[in-house]
């Protein structure tokens, strides 16, 4: 099953976490730590807005709990997480 959210860039770390807890039925508070599979601090880091104000694009995956997360910048301020 592919689940895909439109996320807030600030909030992409929390929104994976609550999709993958979604998927595996689960409250989110039950799976190990995020930053075992990526830095959360990281992720937001490398799509934010660059120094001159440009928007960053770019795909990044892992995998996390069993699961395939694909998180996609195309220059919107909002981002695609997909879950697999």
């Amino acid at each position: 099953m592919t689940h895909s959210l439109a996320v807030d860039a600030d909030a992409v770390h929390e929104r994976i976490v609550t999709g993958v807890a979604a998927l595996e039925g689960v409250d989110p508070t039950a799976l190990p730590p995020l930053f075992g599979a990526v830095d959360p601090d990281a992720l937001t880091a490398i799509f934010a807005t660059t120094v001159s104000g440009g928007e960053r694009t770019g795909r990044i995956s892992f995998r996390y709990v069993g699961h395939q997360v694909t998180v996609e910048f195309d220059g919107s301020d909002v981002p695609l997480v997909t879950i697999d």
